[in-house]
Order: structure tokens, then C-alpha cells, then sequence
């Protein structure tokens, strides 16, 4: 399956779910948000959102600064 994400395209294995997304691309996922094809998902839909060929995802993390 084809996705955008973070603006580049990423080859992944059909079936994906957004949580199991975020498993392989970041080391917490404390902090992040993520966004499929411009709408924010809840973090509880995560492990049932079901990735499809085509969408676009956003992931955000939150990083400390002064």
C-alpha cells in the first residue's frame, strides 16, 4: 500500500492501522497527534483506523523548547 506521510511517500504493508503506523515511525507516541487525509483522529481510534492505498497522513510531536 502507498501512503503520504509527513509529505513523502512511504511503501507499507496492506491492512496497516494508523496506531501500528506510529509504532514503526516513532519511538513514543507521547506527545503525538495524528491526522488522516486532513481530519484529526482521536488517539482511542488509532488501533481501528484501518490505513487505505492513497491517504494521507500527518503525525505531530510535541517537542519541549524555550
Amino acid at each position: 500500500m502507498r501512503l503520504l506521510v509527513n509529505g513523502q511517500p512511504q511503501e507499507l504493508a496492506a491492512g496497516l492501522t494508523l496506531a501500528e503506523l506510529l509504532a514503526q515511525l516513532t519511538a513514543t507516541t507521547r506527545g503525538s497527534a495524528a491526522a488522516v487525509d486532513g481530519a484529526v483522529v482521536p488517539r482511542g481510534q488509532w488501533p481501528t483506523l484501518r490505513l487505505h492505498d492513497g491517504q494521507s497522513v500527518e503525525i505531530l510531536t510535541a517537542v519541549q523548547g524555550g
